[in-house]
């Protein structure tokens, strides 16, 4: 069984660029499913360490659990040296809305100020996927394609 897993997955060197799975438990609904990261190095069971721009991730993984890329993204200079995460808090670092859980903002204004919590996290306005009943959101009009965007309209909760 080893043999075939082996012949199935060549092996993977120092330095190069790697996609990891996010597991399903780790990620949110609008996550990314894959973390890129860069094989920093392997021990002699062929299990193998593996490093994020955030930091190294704290679990060894074997040859079958990763996808070799073609492309080189990272260097292992990009990789913080001292820091130790868990697959979770990497899919956290990565999210465009805070990872797993990720609080909803409340907002009845157009999300330009710091009372909204996604603001204030620096994140895409959650809020946004459903234009704010009585009133326009300015965030959602410029990172996400919008029918009155495209129709040079103020973006409205009526118009989806």
């Amino acid at each position: 069984m080893k043999q075939v897993s082996e012949s199935r997955f060549c092996r993977g060197e120092v330095g190069e660029s790697v996609t990891v799975k996010i597991p399903d438990v780790d990620r949110a609904r609008s996550d990314c499913r894959n973390i890129i990261g860069i094989i920093f190095s392997v021990n002699d069971d062929n299990m193998y360490e593996i490093g994020t721009v955030e930091g190294r991730l704290s679990n060894l993984y074997s040859r079958n659990q990763f996808v070799i890329c073609k492309e080189s993204f990272l260097n292992i200079e990009d990789v913080p040296q001292t820091v130790n995460i868990s697959m979770r808090e990497a899919a956290r670092k990565f999210s465009n809305l805070g990872g797993r859980g990720y609080e909803r903002c409340t907002c009845a204004q157009k999300c330009k100020t710091r009372k909204c919590k996604c603001k204030t996290a620096n994140r895409l306005c959650t809020s946004t996927s459903k234009c704010h009943s009585n009133s326009t959101c300015a965030q959602k009009c410029k990172t996400r394609k919008c029918k009155c965007k495209t129709a040079n309209r103020l973006c409205t909760s009526t118009s989806k």
